[in-house]
């Protein structure tokens, strides 16, 4: 009953979005085409690499297809679920307007996180699936329930990922005043992962960006996966990181609450 709870919660919270954001159209569609804008300049981008090398420690241009279309998956998704409403965790712990929340019957993170969908985020994810379409015909791979069902999988398991780190990072506004230079550094690791791929990192590199500061494993995890390439280790290490980060997210969360100095304290 209390997931049912908070999935009509979300529900309604994305239909009021979707009503604002409908009377606003021209600003819905701008930050699609920039948004996709973006994603097309990566795919040539890799594309005139790609007529220099055949491949790249192992994936050919189409495998860097799917990879930027799991990219742009993962990044429509999240955009239009937690993102915004996640990215203003800081300000509202510095100006007090966390009291408001605290005082719901509901989890505090949660609403905070999921208060501010995009829907208009959501379109995005239209070309990165014709670009898993694409590339995964040129690789002559074979979809059957079983990569299917696995690769969703993945890409919840990244999803999931992203937001613990999100977290982690805005719960020292608890602590900080500013945090402007975590959030800056947050956003160039977001921006490094989705111009390197994963199976390009080596000996401390794939250590720091694999475990660590697990960003290279976004979009290479679910596209090693896709296309049969991914080893059964790397799999179940990716899912413990995941519980590990879980584990730690809500640590920080609970932990910064407990020592929140509201607004008329």
């Amino acid at each position: 009953m209390k997931v049912l709870r908070y999935l009509k919660f979300c529900t309604t919270l994305l239909k009021f979005k979707i009503n604002r954001q409908m009377a606003y159209s021209f600003s819905f569609w701008a930050g699609f085409f920039v948004d996709l804008t973006v994603f097309m300049i990566q795919i040539g981008v890799f594309k005139t690499v790609f007529s220099q090398i055949t491949n790249l420690n192992g994936w050919n241009q189409y495998q860097m297809i799917f990879f930027v279309g799991t990219f742009t998956v993962l990044d429509s998704l999240y955009m239009c679920t937690y993102f915004f409403g996640v990215i203003a965790i800081p300000e509202k712990i510095r100006t007090g307007k966390l009291d408001i929340y605290i005082t719901k019957p509901i989890n505090t993170l949660f609403f905070v996180s999921f208060e501010n969908m995009d829907f208009g985020s959501l379109l995005l994810t239209v070309p990165g699936i014709l670009m898993l379409v694409y590339s995964s015909s040129k690789l002559g791979i074979i979809l059957n329930i079983g990569k299917l069902s696995g690769y969703i999988f993945l890409i919840i398991i990244m999803l999931i990922l992203m937001y613990d780190l999100m977290v982690i990072i805005r719960s020292s506004a608890f602590w900080f005043i500013k945090i402007d230079s975590l959030q800056e550094f947050e956003n160039e690791m977001v921006n490094f992962s989705f111009r390197v791929p994963g199976v390009a990192y080596r000996g401390i590199s794939k250590l720091i960006f694999f475990v660590i500061l697990p960003y290279g494993l976004m979009a290479t995890i679910p596209t090693e996966f896709f296309t049969a390439s991914l080893k059964i280790s790397l799999y179940i290490m990716s899912i413990i990181i995941c519980i590990v980060f879980t584990v730690i997210s809500q640590f920080a969360w609970k932990f910064g609450l407990r020592h929140y100095g509201s607004a008329s304290s």
